[in-house]
């Protein structure tokens, strides 16, 4: 089960902001990584040069890849062996769903990464910068496996920072031997591999997706490269999102074009996620959600379910409830920011996980439940066993896929899973009433004919008049 690194060592959450280490939710995806442009202005004992150790570390394989004469040779084997690296474990960071595991470099994407280096080389330009601006225009290679890199160049760094967090936080701690190295470190839930510490400012949101306006404030382009940049966008408007092949083309086009964004990009400052105000609500959903848990309890009369039925039971208690605390006691204004948009679907998805688990733990419910199981993005399930499984798929209204999603995902899961148990769950935001009409209409129509069709809950979650105006 995800839980907060406060909560599995049971300290208060505010001590940890206080030494500025990440309250990291192991097992989770954190939505954040490490940025080395960060490491510029870092002020933990243990990273002040390390900004510098890991431009050494890159330039050193520029120069393995400049004494290169061909693909294979002993020097471009080196260089590629230096940006492979294994999975590594204990940090949780990244958005690929994989808990506390980076999913490492092998050989292929480092034989990749190279020959992307190569080509700008062969421009006259030797910065080692340039392996941090490859995930714009390299697949498979974003800011999360750069962020897996740099932990895994300064693991001796991450490693120290955690041992000296771990012994003045007096946790208990288990010997490793890692790269011919002893640490003393806190063990990570899976009760195999140590939990590594993360500086919080070290940490910056991670980009889900890279797009014109991003890249303009990256580097401000000549007038010839912009409006090829602008003429590349438009004419992927309303069909698809450009390659990063395509990106490179741009890019690699002129020396001029790499050496304006290595220096924007290093000219830039850059400045850590702000983890008190939260403003992209990527941490605080966890706090509001068992915090509402508590002020509004539930109590569920069946706490040891033996049948799918019993399961289905439990769940429409929580699902009621969730729509309560939305509807009813003020839940929903969460679920907006300060300009009053609608948070990421994620924020609903994520709330509604942390109320169903604080429910579900409150009256001590024999069941498992963890997010994003299966083969897609499953947002919840509950399980008795491996054949009664109830699986939950959470969306705003405003989701464009959102009947997309009710015609094909949920039956794809059902599938993968092994059970014919769905829910759709529907947070009704404002504007998007006729999509929720034509979902009623697709579940009416199958049961019809005679087919099953994944239930639907639809939960009014459009900001609501104070009593006064109503």
């Amino acid at each position: 089960m995800p839980t907060k690194l406060s909560r599995y060592f049971g300290i208060p959450a505010l001590r940890l902001q206080r030494l500025g280490v990440f309250n990291a939710l192991i097992g989770l995806d954190n939505s954040l990584f490490v940025d080395p442009s960060l490491l510029k202005v870092a002020k933990t004992r243990e990273f002040k040069i390390a900004r510098a150790e890991l431009e050494a570390y890159f330039g050193n394989v520029i120069r393995l890849l400049k004494a290169s004469k061909k693909t294979g040779d002993a020097a471009w084997n080196e260089a590629v062996n230096r940006l492979t690296f294994e999975e590594e474990h204990g940090a949780a960071l990244g958005y690929s769903g994989i808990g506390g595991h980076g999913r490492g470099i092998g050989p292929e994407l480092a034989g990749r990464l190279c020959a992307r280096a190569s080509e700008i080389i062969a421009l006259g330009i030797d910065d080692p910068a340039i392996f941090e601006l490859i995930p714009l225009f390299e697949e498979d290679f974003g800011s999360d496996r750069l962020s897996d890199m740099a932990v895994a160049i300064l693991r001796h760094q991450f490693l120290s920072y955690t041992q000296r967090m771990a012994v003045e936080l007096e946790l208990p701690r288990k010997d490793f031997l890692i790269h011919r190295e002893r640490f003393q470190l806190p063990l990570h839930p899976d009760g195999k591999t140590p939990l590594i510490f993360l500086p919080t400012e070290l940490l910056n949101e991670l980009p889900l997706a890279l797009d014109w306006s991003e890249i303009e404030e990256v580097a401000q382009f000549n007038r010839e490269v912009r409006e090829e940049w602008s003429k590349l966008f438009a004419g992927a408007a309303g069909r698809r999102v450009p390659t990063k092949g395509e990106i490179r083309a741009i890019l690699l086009r002129r020396p001029e074009n790499i050496r304006d964004l290595i220096e924007t990009y290093k000219k830039s400052v850059s400045v850590s996620y702000d983890f008190e105000r939260d403003p992209r609500g990527l941490f605080d959903w966890d706090e509001i959600g068992r915090e509402c848990a508590e002020d509004f309890p539930l109590v569920l009369l069946l706490t040891r379910p033996k049948a799918l039925a019993d399961l289905r039971q439990v769940l429409g208690a929580i699902i009621g409830q969730f729509k309560r605390n939305i509807e009813d006691n003020g839940l929903y204004e969460v679920l907006y920011d300060d300009d009053g948009k609608p948070r990421r679907e994620r924020y609903s998805q994520r709330l509604f996980y942390a109320i169903a688990d604080a429910y579900c733990a409150a009256n001590n419910v024999d069941i498992s439940r963890e997010p994003d199981a299966g083969s897609g993005p499953v947002d919840f399930k509950l399980s008795i066993g491996y054949s009664g499984r109830v699986l939950v798929e959470v969306k705003l209204s405003s989701n464009p896929r959102l009947v997309h999603g009710f015609e094909t995902q949920l039956p794809a899961y059902q599938r993968s899973e092994g059970t014919e148990e769905a829910i759709y769950l529907i947070m009704q935001v404002p504007g998007s009433d006729s999509s929720i009409m034509s979902i009623i209409e697709l579940r009416q129509k199958a049961q019809e004919s005679g087919r099953r069709a994944p239930d639907i809950f639809i939960i009014d979650a459009r900001p609501k008049k104070s009593a006064s105006k109503r």
